[in-house]
Order: structure tokens, then sequence, then C-alpha cells
């Protein structure tokens, strides 16, 4: 009897050891799993903006969804010729958001002799390792609405 019990006892030890093993693996991971699914993604609100003779400039918001641990940058590429950016309330701290207000702003600026047309560039967001990007309209005529 005392045989059985001790042999009992060893089982239900060797038992506890594998699930403690098993549970510790399945919590590292989740863990990882979570880590890697982190993200956030760049909004795309197709924003367009009219540039003239007399409007050379424009702001553009920078919207993200979901979580960061990183300062995000951001800015513009593929400007018209002579076009430049600057930039509002940027690197974006770590955080986190729901893409509905805007965190930062791009703030473009074109040559009063820019010809007349419609452009397309590229909004930008990197946090070092990931960088998005999402299209911005540029429409360049001889006059704006306001």
């Amino acid at each position: 009897m005392a045989t059985h019990v001790r042999r009992s006892v060893r089982i239900l030890i060797g038992i506890l050891a594998v699930s403690g093993i098993l549970a510790s693996a399945f919590a590292g991971t989740a863990a990882a799993t979570s880590a890697r699914t982190a993200r956030w993604t760049l909004e795309d609100y197709h924003q367009s903006a009219c540039f003239s003779s007399n409007v050379t400039d424009a702001y553009y918001g920078i919207y993200i969804d979901g979580r960061w641990r990183h300062p995000i940058d951001v800015g513009a590429a593929n400007l018209p010729p002579g076009g430049t950016y600057t930039t509002s309330y940027a690197p974006i701290p770590p955080g986190s958001s729901n893409g509905e207000y805007s965190l930062a702003y791009v703030h473009v600026v074109l040559r009063s002799t820019q010809a007349l047309g419609t452009y397309t560039a590229d909004m930008w967001a990197s946090n070092g390792r990931i960088t998005q990007s999402v299209p911005i309209t540029l429409v360049v005529q001889s006059r704006c609405g306001y």
C-alpha cells in the first residue's frame, strides 16, 4: 500500500511538473503572438487639397489606428518638382489611437508657378522598422474655391 501511495505521489508530481512547463510554454507563445500582432495602420482618408498661384500650401492630417511602442515619424514623398514639406507634432510619441483624430500634420508647399493639373504624392509614416504610405491628391488650378 505504501509503495502504491509513493508511486501515485510521484506520478502526480510528474503530471504537475509537465503541466507547469506546458503552461509556461503556452504563455510565452501567447505573449510573443500578442507582440507580433500589436500593429498600427496609417489610415487613408483620400485627402485632397487645392493649390493655385495664390494658395501654395496645404496641411494633410496623419491618422493612425492601432498601438505602437516606438515614435512614428511622418512626411511626404513624390511631390511635384520644387515641392517641399514640413511636419507639425511629429514624431508621434509611442501610444495608441483609433484612427479617428489627427495625430500630426504634413504641411505641403508648392511653387506658385506649379503647372496646372492633378498630382498624386505619398504621405508616409515610419517607426524605423515599418513604413506605410497613403496617396494624397494635390489639385493645382488657376483658382481655388476659397
